[in-house]
This record gives C-alpha cells, sequence and structure tokens, in this order.
C-alpha cells in the first residue's frame, strides 16, 4: 500500500508529462527500491530458518496454505472488493478517459484513487499468504473480457472465478509434473508470458 500510494503521489506532482508513463517508470523506480529492500533482508535473514521461506514466499505457493491463514486475509479482501462492486459503472466511464468522465458528473481522480486502493488492498492481502505469483492479474482479466465483455459488472466476477480455476489447474500441475513441487510463480510465468505475447500479436493486428 505504501510503494502504490508513493507512485502515485509522486506521479501527481510530477506535471507536463504523459501520466501513464510517467507511472510506468516511477512503478519501475519503486519495485526495484523494494527488491534492494527484499535483498538486504535475505542477507541479514537467518540462513538456516528465515532465508528459505523468504525465498519460497518470493517464488509462490499454495502448499502450506491452510483455512486458519486465510481468515486474516479474508476480511481486508472483503473490504477491497465492496468499493469496487459499488464503483462499477463508474470504472466503466473512466475507460472513456478523464474528459468524459468529468462531463459525465464523475470525479476521475478521486475515482481512481479509491480502484486502486481497493485493488491493492486485495492484491496485499493475497500476496502475503500465497507469495508472489505472477502473471495472473495481466492474463485472467483479458480472457474474461474475451469471454463477457468490457462491462465491469460482469468482468470483475468472471475475473476473480477463471483465476481462481486458473489457479487451481497451475496448482495441480505444479504438485504433480515433477517429483518436487515447482512453485507456483515459476510456471505462471512459464504459461502466462507467451499468452501475453500473443494478446499484444493479436492486438497489433487488430490496430493495423
Amino acid at each position: 500500500m505504501v510503494a502504490v500510494g508513493v507512485v502515485m503521489l509522486v506521479g501527481a506532482l510530477v506535471r507536463n508529462t504523459d501520466r501513464t508513463l510517467t507511472l510506468v517508470l516511477l512503478g519501475v523506480v519503486v519495485g526495484a527500491l523494494a527488491g534492494a529492500a527484499t535483498s538486504l533482508l535475505k542477507v541479514m535473514a537467518d540462513p538456516y530458518d528465515q532465508l528459505p521461506a523468504i525465498t519460497f514466499w518470493l517464488l509462490g505457493s499454495l502448499a502450506s496454505i491452510t483455512t486458519r491463514d486465510i481468515l486474516p486475509a479474508l476480511p481486508m479482501v472483503l473490504v477491497g472488493l465492496i468499493p469496487l462492486a459499488l464503483l462499477r459503472w463508474r470504472i466503466n466511464v473512466l475507460s472513456l478517459g478523464d474528459d468524459e468522465a468529468r462531463a459525465l458528473g464523475i470525479e476521475a481522480g478521486r475515482t481512481r484513487f479509491v480502484v486502486i486502493a481497493a485493488a491493492t488492498l486485495i492484491t496485499a492481502s493475497v500476496t502475503a499468504l500465497a507469495g508472489v505469483v505472477g502473471w495472473v492479474g495481466l492474463v485472467i482479466p483479458h480472457i474474461a473480457r474475451m469471454l463477457v465483455g468490457p462491462g465491469f459488472a460482469r468482468l470483475l466476477p468472471a475475473s476473480a472465478l477463471i483465476g481462481a480455476c486458473y489457479l487451481l489447474i497451475v496448482d495441480t500441475l505444479a504438485r504433480t509434473i515433477a517429483a518436487v513441487e515447482v512453485p507456483l510463480g515459476v510456471l505462471t510465468a512459464v504459461i502466462g508470458a507467451p499468452f501475453f505475447v500473443w494478446l499484444l500479436a493479436r492486438g497489433r493486428r487488430g490496430w493495423s
């Protein structure tokens, strides 16, 4: 939450530049600083206990997750989902651009802040449990949009359901394709990266 807050704050202070490019570059910078902090923690950690735990968390895994682990994160996920559900029609309007949103009576900046805060809270809560399982948030919404369209009222539950099914399938593969369980983050990257490249190529052909 702090990392996203820093990116949004600095992005709001930087003027006369492309907002999207600025946010992307700031995200890279903050991500690099966070990665350096994580590396420092790994250096300082107990090599026989804490270091393996940090390493496996960074790779992502559901192997040791129990119902007792899920319960503390569940309220945070629900708190994040409520504003996304209530603002579903405003999120559709935001896709038209800030000027169009203002013309329709929507405060684009405030709505965007609430949406980003809610999405970040959900992501941080589940990442604290399962570790860093990448590519799910990049690939699954595109698949859901192909199936149900861009309307956020349908896109949000479809993304959640398809994402859950996808993660169960990947977790099953991680436990069965080798004698040792393969980290989830590795498999999702192997599957997600080529699929995302295909999406980019498909979108490029559509633009031309």
